[in-house]
Order: C-alpha cells, then sequence, then structure tokens
C-alpha cells in the first residue's frame, strides 16, 4: 500500500509572504546596505524566497519605493492633528508633536531621507493620509489655504536636516589646534558647547520593528533643533489671519 502523507495541520514552518513582511524586510535591508542596494533579487533573498514571488505582491521597483515610503511614514504620529479636528488642542502643541515624531522616524532610517525627500507620494495611500492630516489641521485653524504647502515644505525640510543632525558628530564645529581663521564662529562654537553639554545616549525609538541604525546621538542636536521648531511655529502663527472683531467680542 502507498504511503500517503497527510500535510500536517498547524500554522507553515515559513511565514507567509505579504506585503507588511515584504515592508519590514526592504526596511532592514536599506538600513544595514542603504538604498542603493533595494532591488527585488537582494530583496527575494532576505526574505528567502525567489524574486518571482515578490511580483506576486510587489509589481514594479516604484511599487516596492512606494511601499517603503509607506512603511515609513506609517510610524509618524499624526493623533495630535486628529485630535485637533475633533476639536481638542492647539495647532502649536499638535504641529510640535508630529514634528519631534517625524524627526525621531527619520533620525532612525536616514539613509532613506534623501530617497524619501525626493520621492512622489503617489501610491503611498498611506503617506498620503499623513499629509492630509497635517493640511487638514492647517487649514481648520485658519491658515490660508494658498500657504498650507508651503508650511509643510518648510517644516519638512527643517525636519530631514534635523533628522541627519541627530547622527553628526559632536565635534563637527569644533577646530583643530593652530586654526585661527575663524575666530568669532570658534568662539559662538566654544560657548555653545559650554552651555549644551551632555552625555551621548543612544537613540530609543518609540516604536517598535525592523533594526534601525545603532548610532549614539549628538547631544548637541536637540536644543538647536527646539529653537528651529518654536521659531517655524511662530512662523506658521503669523500666516493665520485675525479673527474679525465681531468674532473676538
Amino acid at each position: 500500500m502507498a504511503d500517503v502523507r497527510r500535510r500536517q495541520a498547524g500554522r507553515p514552518v515559513t511565514p507567509v509572504l505579504n506585503r507588511e513582511r515584504i515592508a519590514a524586510a526592504a526596511l532592514e535591508l536599506v538600513t544595514h546596505d542603504g538604498t542603493g542596494k533595494l532591488t527585488m533579487v537582494a530583496l527575494s533573498r532576505r526574505l528567502g524566497v525567489a524574486a518571482s514571488a515578490l511580483y506576486n505582491h510587489i509589481g514594479s521597483k516604484a511599487e516596492l519605493t512606494a511601499l517603503l515610503q509607506d512603511a515609513v511614514m506609517g510610524l509618524v504620529d499624526v493623533s495630535a492633528l486628529e485630535d485637533l479636528l475633533e476639536g481638542r488642542g492647539t495647532l502649536e502643541a499638535a504641529l510640535a508633536e508630529w514634528a519631534r515624531s517625524y524627526r525621531e522616524v527619520f533620525a532612525s532610517y536616514p539613509t532613506l531621507i534623501p530617497l524619501i525627500a525626493t520621492l512622489p507620494i503617489s501610491g503611498a495611500p498611506t503617506t498620503r493620509r499623513m499629509y492630509d492630516a497635517v493640511a487638514a489641521a492647517l487649514r481648520h485653524s485658519g491658515v490660508p489655504t494658498p500657504q498650507v504647502v508651503s508650511v509643510i515644505i518648510a517644516f519638512e525640510s527643517f525636519l530631514f536636516g534635523s533628522a541627519m543632525d541627530v547622527h553628526a558628530p559632536a565635534s563637527i564645529f569644533t577646530s583643530q589646534p593652530g586654526e585661527a581663521d575663524a575666530p568669532a564662529f570658534q568662539l559662538a562654537v566654544d560657548s555653545f558647547t559650554s552651555t549644551m553639554a551632555a552625555p551621548a545616549e543612544e537613540v530609543r525609538p518609540d516604536q517598535e520593528g525592523p533594526a534601525r541604525a545603532p548610532t549614539e546621538r549628538n547631544p548637541y542636536a536637540d536644543a538647536p533643533f527646539e529653537l528651529g521648531l518654536r521659531a517655524l511655529l511662530e512662523a506658521t502663527r503669523q500666516l493665520i489671519p485675525p479673527a474679525p472683531r465681531s468674532a473676538r467680542q
């Protein structure tokens, strides 16, 4: 009698391949190897599947990068912006919470900044919803519609740079002995570092997920970030037209 082997019930030995697992693997790949190594072949090797299996879920490299973009942008906290639309909180507090979350996410994935900063958002629904939350909160608070995109771009330009600064060496502005060609700047640097000195600490993102870039945090990055954030928040507030006199009475 032929030996008939029956499939055992239970979970499969190999995890089921889906878009979420592909996105997580892509994040790990670019974190460890850089965005230049993100190919369907490299990703399939990391997942332990044939490249053809990926095409059952991802139709092209462009679709893969959009999936990667959504995986990262989905980590940005927009809950304060959503609360604002429900009548809770202020625009300044909501934008500040969003901005701090945005910076921390990209400080965790700095190699993605050059890619994400220039990547179209078409085909990335999670990313589009993030931008929509920001735009809706700005309009809800009275920022003129023609100024909304300018505000978002101004914030993003600042946030991408601030995320990179998290990983800058603490001595980036330190002059070597004998260098005396920038005395005013060096005096300012010495004063800044003496007042801002703090021990380096490891970046510890709140979100769980794929491996982040291991690094130490620049101890001088946070205070300038908060200064720039306050300037952007004030500039945004200045865009809101004053309420009519009757509405203030």
